[in-house]
């Protein structure tokens, strides 16, 4: 959990929000605040995501293969025994990630869990390639933990794209207009500082900021992030303290510089919505 101890005066994150002119915020360690962004980010760590000694493995009888394919992945723990029981995160028992090299195509699954430490999973593949795919799951009285690994897809591959910073941070998802703004600027994004991203949700056809989204997997929105050599990995959930209406707001840190690919996604009438955006950090 992020702790605050040094004055911080309140344009640096809130009027990102507020549009407030100036003031300065206490030692929250004195006066822990009560509500406002400093106590959303108290309450909404970022949590340290390792794999613990556990392993997922592929268990599929023959190679995978381009195009909807069912995956059968087996969990099981540093003495190589089946993890027998699991906990839910985020109302699901495992989350999968499944990307790219080149990171153009995503998609964020969830197994059902058979028994014995084996979950089974329908994935889209839409070319041959390698992929990666990250495994999140709480094993029973364990936090969540995350095991990633390459997996090679059989088919027609495609030629990797150049993973590039966006000039347009408005795209159009679904039947959404997705801004995304950060503090600090999307354009001055630093490693290891911690950045607001804030996501405004627009009628794709109206332009009118939309009136609440749907609970998606127990928040309002997800954000995956990764750098352009899919090394380094964040999963954030939306603040809900300082989210709701059209503005869905993340808290993360870039932990290295390099050029990041992040994926929104949010649930909105009654289909899910993901919108990519690629930035910068210096």
């Amino acid at each position: 959990m992020y702790q605050i101890t040094k004055l911080v005066t309140v344009p640096v994150f809130l009027c990102f929000v507020l549009g407030c002119s100036s003031a300065t915020i206490k030692n929250v360690n004195i006066e822990p605040p009560t509500r406002g962004l400093l106590a959303a980010l108290q309450q909404e760590p970022v949590s340290v995501q390792d794999e613990r000694g556990y392993q997922v493995t592929v268990m599929n009888d023959r190679p995978l293969q381009a195009g909807d394919a069912d995956v059968q992945l087996r969990v099981t723990n540093t003495g190589g025994e089946p993890v027998l029981k699991f906990r839910e995160d985020m109302t699901k028992l495992m989350h999968v990630i499944i990307v790219s090299s080149d990171l153009s195509s995503f998609q964020h699954v969830h197994p059902e869990y058979v028994g014995d430490g084996e979950f089974r999973a329908r994935a889209a593949f839409p070319y041959g390639g390698r992929f990666l795919l990250t495994a999140e799951f709480k094993p029973d009285k364990q936090d969540v933990t995350t095991v990633r690994q390459w997996i090679t897809v059989s088919g027609d591959a495609h030629p990797d794209e150049e993973v590039k910073p966006d000039h347009s941070f408005v795209k159009t998802a679904g039947s959404l207009r997705i801004k995304l703004s950060a503090s600090p600027s999307v354009n001055e994004i630093k490693a290891g500082q911690t950045v607001m991203l804030l996501f405004r949700l627009a009628d794709g056809e109206t332009g009118q900021p939309v009136k609440e989204v749907e609970p998606f997997l127990g928040t309002s929105g997800h954000c995956v992030i990764m750098n352009s050599g899919a090394d380094l990995y964040v999963h954030a959930h939306a603040v809900e303290g300082m989210s709701g209406g059209a503005n869905i707001m993340f808290h993360t840190v870039f932990p290295e510089e390099g050029i990041y690919k992040l994926w929104g996604q949010f649930r909105y009438g009654g289909e899910t919505v993901t919108v990519p955006y690629t930035l910068k950090v210096s």
